[in-house]
């Protein structure tokens, strides 16, 4: 168990104490002889300088004890896990969108899985979600099977289409039920909100009142991109509206920054895999950062058995300066 000093630039103080001794045995004071020792068959010895260093050493307990000494204490009943990240993924039918290569829905997964490789500041949790949201996987330390489980999810992997954001993050806050030092949600979709029971400002405050931050990430070009399918025959198209149009499959920035605002975390366009790898790193990093801050610890402190120590000396110290002659002399 180490020592860890509160103030550990006041030890520098304790350089003053030898110095202030030195300076006294310059001057030569001339020795005290106490004869009474003599008659206990004790030889003759000079203690004149005896209260001094008692005093030295005092002052030198004090210096350490007002640089506030203290060991960690490490309660057994404690269980901080320190980040737990749920994982919100949008798996609805716009994630075949090709501006992405081969698609979103695999560029997403991959960046997902590296993000779960080198991520070990805490747990996990995946949730899955369309037209309504599913768990795919609870809080979990074992990136193994997160990863195994990421690569089971594909689009269509929810019955009913549509996008359910409000839902999902209802699904994610109800995933963190221990205490750890930081909770977060990392949404990310590329549609706006068309399905589900609860409205995505709605979930964010409810996130937030837990204290959960929510980093959106927003996935598709600007311009947005046709949503690809697969017809009875096997043939490819594209899917239209009953005008006849394509349907670009776009990011609704607005709520998604909204939600973000709400709850003290962040929004992020990905208009590309290399920039949605970037964003995942630049999470990590985020959220490493605020577990330094915020991991509670607890100290016992030291600095009482110093100070005792100091005072106990100083009383010694003192009675010797003061009554040598009076007391030594009648040994």
């Amino acid at each position: 168990m180490s020592v860890e000093f509160t103030h550990p630039y006041l030890l520098w103080l304790a350089i003053l104490v030898p110095a202030a001794l030195y300076l006294r045995h310059r001057r030569k004071p001339k020795p005290v002889v106490y004869p009474g020792l003599s008659l206990m068959g004790i030889p003759k010895a000079r203690f004149v300088n005896l209260p001094y260093y008692i005093l030295a050493t005092a002052c030198i307990l004090l210096v350490v004890a007002s640089a506030r000494p203290r060991v960690p204490v490490v309660g057994a009943e404690e269980k901080i896990y320190g980040v737990d990240v749920a994982l919100a993924l949008d798996v609805s039918g716009s994630m075949m969108a090709e501006d992405f290569k081969p698609n979103r829905m695999e560029a997403a997964k991959k960046r997902v899985k590296e993000f779960v490789q080198d991520f070990h500041e805490g747990r996990m949790a995946l949730v899955a979600f369309a037209g309504r949201s599913f768990t795919q996987c609870p809080l979990t330390a074992d990136g193994g099977i997160l990863e195994g489980l990421v690569d089971q999810l594909v689009v269509g992997s929810v019955a009913i289409d549509g996008t359910a954001i409000g839902d999902a993050v209802i699904n994610c806050i109800n995933k963190f039920k221990e205490p750890s030092a930081s909770r977060v949600i990392i949404l990310l979709t590329d549609g706006e909100n068309n399905a589900g029971t609860v409205d995505p400002i709605s979930a964010a405050r409810a996130a937030s009142a837990k204290g959960i931050k929510i980093y959106a990430i927003g996935v598709g070009t600007p311009a947005g991109a046709p949503i690809p399918a697969i017809g009875p025959s096997g043939e490819k198209f594209f899917v239209k509206d009953p005008m006849g149009n394509l349907i670009l499959a776009k990011v609704d920035e607005d709520t998604l920054k909204k939600m973000a605002e709400l709850t003290g975390g962040m929004y992020f366009r990905a208009t590309d895999e290399a920039a949605l790898g970037d964003i995942y790193k630049k999470i990590a990093e985020m959220e490493k950062s605020e577990l330094k801050i915020k991991r509670p610890e607890r100290y016992r402190e030291l600095f009482p058995w110093f100070t005792g120590a100091a005072l106990a000396l100083m009383m010694l110290g003192a009675w010797l300066s003061a009554g040598k002659y009076r007391v030594l002399n009648k040994l």
